[in-house]
């Protein structure tokens, strides 16, 4: 079955899918409104594909759930998530329970992450090896498991030069920075005051960055923007509040 694959995983979500060769004109179209950052325009493409008999249901699936997780949806990302990592693909099945893995630690349950993480390990593609494994240290950490921290910073990969077409792909794209925090709680209250804003700017997201030495910055981000400019005019929405604009 043809698949929908992400450029790069960011910090708490995938970054873009590219339809491949042979998939339906449905497909193509809710993955170029995805790349576009139009969402609820790429859902709208996906959704008709969602039925359990349609052979391309997955790619459909996996498309409105990168959606969801974008808007802060989260468990309307849970769901599409899940019923992709049970499917037929089994690259694409991993990539979904490395997103599953990143609602589980946004979500209070490393535990959970850590357990998904291990599932999708085998069959991850190596370019998404090392930012899962930053997501499994970053749970680890929240465990206080050093031995967990130890074994996921073994296996993580070294970092892709700068150069790659994923860092390209990646910073077509960009955020607002409002917050890094070494202590997690203080990330979640920042994130509980920005959603409580109304900017119109969707939910904030924490986003984790590990380090090769393991230490892990909890980012607190929100908005998702096409270009560098229109973020920028973006932080008028949000007065008062310290913002940086940054590649997503």
């Amino acid at each position: 079955m043809p698949r929908i694959l992400p450029a790069l995983l960011t910090m708490l979500a995938l970054t873009g899918c590219n339809a491949s060769q042979g998939n339906s004109s449905a497909i193509s179209l809710a993955s170029a409104r995805y790349e576009s950052g139009r969402f609820d325009q790429a859902r709208m493409a996906a959704k008709p594909l969602l039925s359990k008999s349609n052979a391309e249901a997955d790619q459909a699936a996996w498309i409105i759930g990168l959606c969801d997780y974008r808007q802060g949806r989260l468990n309307d990302a849970r769901k599409q998530f899940r019923f992709v990592a049970s499917g037929p693909d089994p690259e694409l099945s991993a990539q979904a329970r490395v997103m599953l893995a990143q609602i589980e630690l946004a979500d209070g349950k490393p535990s959970i992450c850590l357990a998904s993480l291990d599932r999708a390990w085998p069959q991850l593609p190596s370019v998404h090896k090392r930012r899962a494994a930053e997501i499994a240290v970053a749970a680890a950490r929240e465990l206080d498991d050093s031995t967990a921290v130890n074994q996921w910073l073994d296996r993580m990969p070294a970092a892709p030069s700068r150069t790659t077409p994923e860092l390209a792909s990646l910073r077509d794209r960009f955020t607002l920075q409002v917050g890094a925090y070494k202590n997690k709680s203080s990330a979640e209250q920042l994130k509980a005051n920005m959603d409580g804003r109304n900017s119109g700017l969707g939910d904030a997201t924490i986003r984790t960055r590990t380090d090769r030495r393991g230490q892990t910055l909890y980012l607190v981000q929100i908005g998702s923007f096409s270009s560098r400019s229109a973020a920028k005019a973006a932080r008028g929405r949000i007065p008062g509040q310290d913002s940086v604009v940054v590649a997503q």
